[in-house]
């Protein structure tokens, strides 16, 4: 009989110990997190992903005609501009420049006098001048073209493609000098030293000079520096005028291109800041805005499958671009308003009830239940546009065990 007295003592002792404890806590109140109402700077973006391309990609063509000899760079290479990218043969364009090297001194040796020896060779170098100035015209009118296109699409500025313009008015000025003063020579030339000339000399400079232009085709030059992202020749291969050999980037002039989906297109504009991360360049962020909006929307599979209606953007990177490489995926931020000393709350703090959005406001200690009226929404925090003061107290995280009216310490 003692030991169930003791028992029953000692449940009892228990009991009791445990009804002060929770009163305690009720008195004390349940502890929870909780954060101050405080205004701040609030950023809603746009989350996707963007590729590095070049904005002066440049496809490389062979010019000359016959077997490749000799390839110098691959695909990864760094090269300059002007740097021999493939090599042709060109022995039998070397026997036909020997022979009218021959046919040039045989019609010279034709010839006789000194004063027609120096009208021979005024007009030779003259002639000579005149097809210096068509290869500068010509390269020059090339520039030009190319300049035009990339000036259209946005890829190069008024002023760059002014420079260029004024480069070709040069080329074609210095053409059009040289070939008068070809024709003045060729008028104060005697008229037998002309009628042999003509006959012999000229068409044997001619013929040289085409020869020596067919045999500077037979190497391909970089247009541009920049790293050679395809090659679509190989040794001993036999080609044709107009084959494509490269494909090279300007990776000093890199911009990113994304597809955003077209239900969030329209909140983004023209100079929208842009944050650049992902694992291919490490740690570092990058800051960008957007130059460019596609005017319509395209139809584009996901890699899940799913076909989506996407709007084209362009990134143009602010920062250093060293780290970018084109090709490469990275994720971007869109952040398409920025508002400053507005009232901000942790996302944490909101829940659904009734319909409404709402947050617990800890008032004299007990917790009550406050409507809001959200403004704009970032990755962990809410814009509040009514139904909180700055300085109220609000409960940070929360749960099913939270209810109105609770007596809450923290």
């Amino acid at each position: 009989m003692k030991k169930k007295k003791l028992l029953w003592t000692g449940i009892i002792a228990v009991i009791c110990i445990a009804s002060i404890s929770v009163y305690i806590v009720m008195q004390q109140g349940q502890a929870v997190e909780t954060s101050l109402v405080e205004k701040g700077e609030i950023k809603q973006f746009i989350e996707d992903t963007a590729t590095v391309q070049s904005t002066k990609k440049q496809i490389v063509y062979v010019e000359g005609a016959g077997k490749i000899d000799s390839i110098k760079f691959n695909v990864g290479d760094t090269v300059k501009k002007d740097d021999i990218l493939l090599t042709m043969d060109k022995k039998d364009l070397e026997l036909k420049l020997q022979d009218a090297d021959s046919k040039i001194k045989a019609a010279q040796s034709q010839l006789s006098g000194t004063d027609i020896s120096n009208y021979v060779n005024k007009i030779e170098i003259s002639e000579a001048e005149v097809d210096k100035a068509k290869v500068s015209y010509e390269s020059a009118s090339r520039s030009l073209n190319n300049s035009k296109v990339l000036y259209e699409s946005g890829a190069i500025s008024k002023q760059e493609l002014d420079n260029v313009e004024d480069t070709y008015k040069n080329a074609e000025a210095v053409l059009k000098s040289s070939s008068n003063q070809l024709e003045e020579i060729k008028k104060g030339t005697p008229d037998y030293v002309k009628n042999g000339y003509e006959a012999g000399v000229e068409q044997a400079v001619i013929l040289r000079n085409s020869i020596m232009r067919e045999i500077d085709k037979q190497q391909v030059l970089s247009p541009i520096d920049g790293i050679v992202v395809e090659k679509l020749l190989e040794e001993n291969a036999i080609v044709v005028p107009g084959t494509t050999a490269f494909l090279i980037d300007n990776t000093k002039n890199l911009e990113l291109e994304a597809n955003i989906l077209s239900d969030d297109i329209y909140k983004v504009k023209i100079g929208n800041e842009v944050e650049v991360s992902g694992k291919a360049i490490g740690n570092s962020l990058l800051k960008g805005k957007i130059i460019k909006i596609a005017p319509e929307a395209k139809n584009i599979t996901s890699s899940l499958g799913v076909n989506q209606k996407r709007v084209m953007v362009t990134i143009e990177i602010n920062d250093d671009t060293d780290l970018l490489k084109p090709g490469y995926d990275l994720d971007i931020k869109i952040i398409t308003e920025i508002k400053s000393d507005t009232l901000v709350i942790p996302d944490s703090s909101v829940f659904d009830y009734k319909g409404d959005s709402c947050v617990f406001a800890v008032v004299d200690g007990k917790t009550v239940i406050r409507q809001i009226k959200k403004g704009i929404e970032s990755e962990k925090t809410i814009e509040v546009l009514g139904g909180l003061e700055e300085g109220e107290r609000i409960v940070l995280k929360p749960d099913n065990n939270t209810k109105e009216g609770m007596k809450v310490r923290g």
